[in-house]
């Protein structure tokens, strides 16, 4: 009995894995294969998903022999993963993308690959379905590097086994076999300066050499191309899902009787300013809407507010402000039920070079700019991480006076706007 169990034992200890953890690693993109050998075509061991954790046991070159939480073994590419504090970073920036609003609803014109970064070689985690509907949360202008290679997230260095020594150097230190030494380089004649000096010159007989003709003129340099650029949009999906993807892709699910005024330019955000019952026409919604250049590396140029006019059954500008750089987000402050006032903040950097958030009350025809303030990225952050609410720009915002209502009034009763 003893020695079964001792056989047992030894058995046990010879098939446990004694193998190090080089270190831990995650998916990156949505599905991933783990097979059991180097080439591509061996056995699917597992399949994977995105965000599954790994530990790295073996590396050969850009592969990467990982183990699962089950206990599922293979290799991949370490291109397609993610290292720990890749994965942290990600969750932290994802819980902040989480806070932004939503500039509006966009609809995918076919299948959509959702990236990780705002690159074409960024691993994708998601798919967004033809026709499907996002939320757009930010905007990015990123050279486009085609065919630039990328760097995997995972650095992993093997064990180095101990050295061996090659048989001549054993032999060498075992007495058995001994190369002769070097032999020393030769010196340089005691006149060495004297001979130097007499091949410069030539002699005193010899014409002295020709001096050496300019360089010719150097060409102007061309000026350098422009780099292609990516407009990219992040977007929050159905399952809540954020990530980065072409803008070129989506549309903009703006009505089209309001979207035909867009006069080529790209529709980034747009925001319903309240519902106007028209008798003939049906319900119809005022709408703030922000435009920009192709092109553009801020988010917006323009806005514009649309009301719908009851009398003459159709859209008609409100107010309108061009050539600025604005950057997201746009904030609108919900109103009562039934009433069309609105409140709504815009950010523009001014031409001193200022960031200013600008807070302008709508009464359903007029536009008023209500309130000016310095706006400074960093504590906007900070404001977003502890809390996201817009309720108090209504009670900042001051509503218009008897005098201004009343010319409203008047102005909507003779001409109908």
């Amino acid at each position: 009995m003893r020695l079964i169990a001792l056989l047992t034992l030894l058995l046990l200890v010879g098939c446990s894995d004694t193998r190090v953890t080089l270190g831990e690693a995650y998916v990156a993109p949505a599905a991933l294969h783990l097979h059991s050998d180097l080439l591509g075509k061996s056995p699917v061991v597992a399949e994977l998903k995105h965000g599954d954790h790994l530990q790295i046991v073996d590396v050969q070159r850009r592969m990467i022999r990982v183990r699962t939480d089950k206990n599922a073994e293979g290799w991949v590419d370490a291109l397609l993963l993610l290292s720990a504090d890749q994965m942290a970073a990600l969750k932290q920036r994802r819980a902040q993308e989480n806070l932004l609003p939503s500039e509006g609803t966009a609809t995918a014109y076919e299948t959509l690959n959702v990236h990780i970064d705002p690159e074409r070689q960024s691993p994708a985690f998601a798919q967004i379905p033809e026709g499907g509907a996002v939320s757009v949360l930010g905007h990015k202008l990123v050279p486009k590097l085609a065919g630039a290679a990328r760097t995997p997230g995972i650095v992993v260095t093997r064990p180095q086994a101990a050295s061996r020594k090659s048989r001549k150097e054993q032999k060498s230190v075992a007495g058995f076999f001994r190369l002769p030494p070097k032999p020393a380089p030769p010196k340089p004649p005691a006149n060495w300066l004297a001979l130097s000096a007499e091949r410069i010159d030539g002699g005193n007989d010899q014409p002295s050499p020709k001096p050496a003709a300019p360089p010719p003129p150097s060409k102007p340099a061309k000026a350098e191309a422009k780099p292609v650029m990516d407009d990219w949009t992040l977007v929050r999906t159905k399952a809540n899902q954020i990530g980065w993807v072409l803008t070129r892709n989506l549309l903009m699910s703006i009505p089209d009787e309001v979207a035909q005024y867009a006069e080529g330019k790209n529709i980034t955000a747009y925001f319903d300013l309240g519902t106007v019952n028209d008798e003939e026409k049906g319900p119809k919604h005022n709408w703030l809407w922000a435009t920009s250049t192709r092109g553009a590396p801020n988010d917006f140029d323009s806005w514009r507010v649309f009301l719908w006019n009851a009398r003459r059954h159709r859209y008609e500008t409100s107010y309108r402000q061009r050539d600025l750089e604005g950057y997201f987000p746009i904030r609108v402050a919900p109103g009562d039920p039934g009433s069309l006032l609105r409140s709504f903040s815009i950010i523009t950097k001014d031409d001193d070079g200022k960031m200013r958030l600008r807070t302008y009350n709508f009464d359903g025809h007029l536009v008023h700019l209500g309130n000016t303030e310095d706006y400074n990225p960093a504590a906007e952050s900070a404001k977003e991480a502890a809390a996201l609410d817009t309720k108090d720009l209504a009670a900042k915002a001051k509503p218009p006076g008897w005098f201004r209502r009343h010319l409203s009034n008047l102005k909507h009763r003779i001409w109908g706007s």
